[in-house]
Protein backbone atom coordinates (compact mmCIF):
# COMPACT_ATOMS: atom_id res chain seq x y z
CA UNK A 1 0.00 0.00 0.00
CA UNK A 2 1.64 3.56 -1.32
CA UNK A 3 1.56 6.11 1.78
CA UNK A 4 -1.19 8.21 -0.47
CA UNK A 5 -3.64 4.84 0.19
CA UNK A 6 -2.48 4.46 3.35
CA UNK A 7 -3.40 8.28 4.25
CA UNK A 8 -6.09 7.86 2.70
CA UNK A 9 -7.48 4.73 4.91
CA UNK A 10 -6.42 6.38 8.06
CA UNK A 11 -9.12 9.08 6.64
CA UNK A 12 -11.87 7.00 5.89
CA UNK A 13 -10.95 5.30 9.39
CA UNK A 14 -11.45 8.27 11.71
CA UNK A 15 -13.93 9.82 9.00
CA UNK A 16 -15.92 6.94 10.11
CA UNK A 17 -15.84 7.18 13.53
CA UNK A 18 -16.66 10.63 13.82
CA UNK A 19 -19.95 9.82 13.11
CA UNK A 20 -20.28 7.23 15.68
CA UNK A 21 -21.89 9.03 18.58
CA UNK A 22 -20.20 6.27 21.15
CA UNK A 23 -17.00 8.56 20.73
CA UNK A 24 -19.10 11.57 21.21
CA UNK A 25 -19.81 10.64 24.83
CA UNK A 26 -15.50 9.97 25.56
CA UNK A 27 -15.47 14.25 24.78
CA UNK A 28 -18.30 14.50 26.78
CA UNK A 29 -16.21 12.86 29.77
CA UNK A 30 -13.13 14.76 29.14
CA UNK A 31 -15.16 18.27 29.15
CA UNK A 32 -16.82 16.97 32.11
CA UNK A 33 -13.53 16.09 34.31
CA UNK A 34 -14.69 12.26 34.59
CA UNK A 35 -11.86 11.37 32.69
CA UNK A 36 -8.18 12.60 34.16
CA UNK A 37 -6.03 14.90 31.93
CA UNK A 38 -2.97 14.77 33.88
CA UNK A 39 0.19 12.67 33.14
CA UNK A 40 0.95 11.02 36.21
CA UNK A 41 1.99 7.10 36.02
CA UNK A 42 2.86 7.51 32.22
CA UNK A 43 6.33 6.30 31.38
CA UNK A 44 9.15 8.86 30.47
CA UNK A 45 9.70 7.08 27.36
CA UNK A 46 6.10 7.80 26.03
CA UNK A 47 5.77 11.44 27.27
CA UNK A 48 7.25 14.28 24.64
CA UNK A 49 10.62 15.60 25.10
CA UNK A 50 11.09 18.86 26.61
CA UNK A 51 11.58 20.72 23.43
CA UNK A 52 8.39 19.28 21.59
CA UNK A 53 5.75 21.58 21.28
CA UNK A 54 2.39 19.72 20.74
CA UNK A 55 -0.65 21.76 18.52
CA UNK A 56 -2.90 19.19 18.74
CA UNK A 57 -2.70 16.38 21.19
CA UNK A 58 -2.17 16.66 24.60
CA UNK A 59 0.83 15.56 26.35
CA UNK A 60 -1.13 12.20 27.34
CA UNK A 61 -2.88 11.66 24.12
CA UNK A 62 0.84 11.92 22.73
CA UNK A 63 2.48 9.38 25.19
CA UNK A 64 -0.92 7.18 24.10
CA UNK A 65 -0.43 7.46 20.23
CA UNK A 66 3.34 6.91 21.06
CA UNK A 67 2.73 3.64 22.88
CA UNK A 68 0.50 2.34 19.97
CA UNK A 69 2.93 2.97 17.38
CA UNK A 70 5.90 0.92 19.44
CA UNK A 71 3.34 -1.79 19.47
CA UNK A 72 3.02 -1.57 15.80
CA UNK A 73 6.19 -1.04 14.42
CA UNK A 74 7.75 -4.34 15.73
CA UNK A 75 11.06 -4.31 18.31
CA UNK A 76 13.72 -2.69 15.59
CA UNK A 77 10.82 0.21 15.09
CA UNK A 78 9.88 0.31 18.66
CA UNK A 79 13.92 0.87 19.82
CA UNK A 80 14.51 3.67 16.96
CA UNK A 81 10.73 5.70 18.62
CA UNK A 82 12.20 4.93 22.54
CA UNK A 83 15.59 6.50 21.73
CA UNK A 84 13.46 9.38 19.74
CA UNK A 85 15.24 8.82 16.35
CA UNK A 86 11.86 8.48 15.13
CA UNK A 87 8.78 10.30 16.91
CA UNK A 88 5.50 9.01 15.03
CA UNK A 89 3.30 10.71 17.81
CA UNK A 90 5.10 14.28 17.44
CA UNK A 91 4.28 14.02 13.10
CA UNK A 92 0.80 12.03 13.86
CA UNK A 93 0.22 15.97 15.89
CA UNK A 94 2.04 17.63 12.78
CA UNK A 95 -0.48 15.72 10.42
CA UNK A 96 -4.08 16.16 11.86
CA UNK A 97 -2.94 20.00 12.63
CA UNK A 98 -2.98 20.24 8.96
CA UNK A 99 -6.47 17.91 8.96
CA UNK A 100 -8.36 19.80 12.11
CA UNK A 101 -11.50 17.56 11.05
CA UNK A 102 -9.47 14.33 11.82
CA UNK A 103 -8.29 16.15 15.33
CA UNK A 104 -11.37 15.45 17.22
CA UNK A 105 -11.88 11.66 15.94
CA UNK A 106 -8.32 11.21 16.59
CA UNK A 107 -8.15 13.02 20.57
CA UNK A 108 -11.36 11.03 21.55
CA UNK A 109 -10.06 7.53 20.09
CA UNK A 110 -7.23 8.09 22.32
CA UNK A 111 -8.50 9.04 25.30
CA UNK A 112 -11.01 6.00 24.99
CA UNK A 113 -8.05 3.91 23.88
CA UNK A 114 -6.34 5.09 27.91
CA UNK A 115 -9.10 5.46 30.07
CA UNK A 116 -11.84 3.16 28.39
CA UNK A 117 -12.71 -0.12 30.50
CA UNK A 118 -14.46 -4.01 30.38
CA UNK A 119 -16.60 -4.01 28.14
CA UNK A 120 -15.57 -0.90 25.96
CA UNK A 121 -11.95 -1.72 26.30
CA UNK A 122 -10.25 -5.08 27.25
CA UNK A 123 -8.31 -3.72 29.73
CA UNK A 124 -8.88 -2.28 33.63
CA UNK A 125 -6.05 -0.15 33.79
CA UNK A 126 -4.35 2.87 31.60
CA UNK A 127 -3.51 1.76 27.82
CA UNK A 128 0.18 3.39 28.84
CA UNK A 129 0.38 1.49 32.43
CA UNK A 130 -0.36 -2.08 30.53
CA UNK A 131 2.93 -4.21 29.54
CA UNK A 132 3.60 -4.95 26.02
CA UNK A 133 2.02 -8.02 26.06
CA UNK A 134 -1.37 -6.78 27.65
CA UNK A 135 -1.29 -3.80 24.59
CA UNK A 136 -1.10 -6.24 21.63
CA UNK A 137 -4.22 -7.74 23.94
CA UNK A 138 -6.25 -4.69 24.08
CA UNK A 139 -5.33 -3.77 20.04
CA UNK A 140 -6.29 -7.30 18.98
CA UNK A 141 -9.65 -7.11 20.93
CA UNK A 142 -9.92 -4.11 19.22
CA UNK A 143 -8.96 -5.31 15.53
CA UNK A 144 -10.83 -8.53 15.81
CA UNK A 145 -14.17 -7.15 17.47
CA UNK A 146 -17.30 -7.64 16.00
CA UNK A 147 -18.17 -3.82 16.79
CA UNK A 148 -17.25 -1.51 13.58
CA UNK A 149 -16.79 0.94 15.73
CA UNK A 150 -13.77 -0.83 17.78
CA UNK A 151 -12.36 -2.20 14.33
CA UNK A 152 -12.24 1.50 13.02
CA UNK A 153 -10.64 2.56 15.86
CA UNK A 154 -8.14 0.22 15.28
CA UNK A 155 -7.20 0.85 11.26
CA UNK A 156 -7.16 4.55 12.28
CA UNK A 157 -4.45 4.25 14.91
CA UNK A 158 -2.33 1.45 13.13
CA UNK A 159 -2.75 3.23 9.82
CA UNK A 160 -1.46 6.42 11.41
CA UNK A 161 0.81 4.49 13.40
CA UNK A 162 2.39 3.20 10.15
CA UNK A 163 2.04 6.11 8.12
CA UNK A 164 3.63 8.34 10.13
CA UNK A 165 6.84 5.73 11.89
CA UNK A 166 7.64 5.23 7.49
CA UNK A 167 7.55 8.46 6.53
CA UNK A 168 10.44 9.41 8.01
CA UNK A 169 13.88 8.97 6.52
CA UNK A 170 15.79 6.56 9.49
CA UNK A 171 12.67 3.93 9.10
CA UNK A 172 14.46 3.24 5.69
CA UNK A 173 17.21 1.29 7.38
CA UNK A 174 14.50 -0.83 9.35
CA UNK A 175 12.82 -2.00 5.39
CA UNK A 176 16.18 -2.18 3.49
CA UNK A 177 15.09 -0.08 1.91
CA UNK A 178 17.72 3.12 0.99
CA UNK A 179 15.31 5.68 -0.52
CA UNK A 180 14.28 6.53 -3.98
CA UNK A 181 17.28 8.75 -4.50
CA UNK A 182 19.92 6.62 -3.49
CA UNK A 183 21.55 5.24 -6.81
CA UNK A 184 24.52 3.80 -5.03
CA UNK A 185 22.37 1.70 -2.31
CA UNK A 186 20.08 0.12 -5.06
CA UNK A 187 22.93 -0.98 -7.58
CA UNK A 188 24.31 -2.53 -4.03
CA UNK A 189 21.33 -4.17 -3.42
CA UNK A 190 21.27 -5.22 -7.30
CA UNK A 191 24.54 -6.91 -7.02
CA UNK A 192 25.08 -10.90 -7.20
CA UNK A 193 26.15 -12.05 -3.60
CA UNK A 194 30.05 -11.83 -3.68
CA UNK A 195 29.62 -9.79 -6.30
CA UNK A 196 30.86 -6.32 -7.64
CA UNK A 197 27.62 -3.46 -7.32
CA UNK A 198 26.95 -2.54 -11.04
CA UNK A 199 27.54 1.34 -11.86
CA UNK A 200 24.50 3.11 -11.48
Amino acid sequence: MSAEERSDAVLRAFARLDRRGFLRLTGVALATGLVPMGCGGVAEELLPAKDVALGVLSPRAYATFRAVAMRCVGPRGAEAIRARRIDPARAADGWVARVPALAGPLVQGLALLEWGVHPLVAKWRPFTALGGAAQDRVLEDLMRSRLDWKRDLFKGLKGLAMLTFYSHPESRGLVGNPGPFDAAGIAAAMAPLGGAAPRP
